[in-house]
């Protein structure tokens, strides 16, 4: 069970940091846009309620 909690932090960190660094930057820009949020977060949305990716909730109950 540990692994795949591992699993989700990890696989969730890869999606969290570099949108975090994308955000400021466009932020720091005034080009930050919905469109850009909804277009970085569409696929992994959808392939977590498809279940390819661990539910990042999931990983932090435990």
């Amino acid at each position: 069970m540990e692994s795949e909690r591992q699993r989700a932090l990890a696989v969730w960190s890869v999606l969290v940091v570099p949108f975090v660094a994308l955000a400021v930057f466009l932020w720091t820009q005034h080009d930050l846009t919905l469109g850009f949020v909804g277009a970085y977060w569409f696929a992994p949305v959808v392939l977590t309620i498809v279940g390819v990716l661990p539910a990042p909730w999931g990983a932090l109950r435990k």
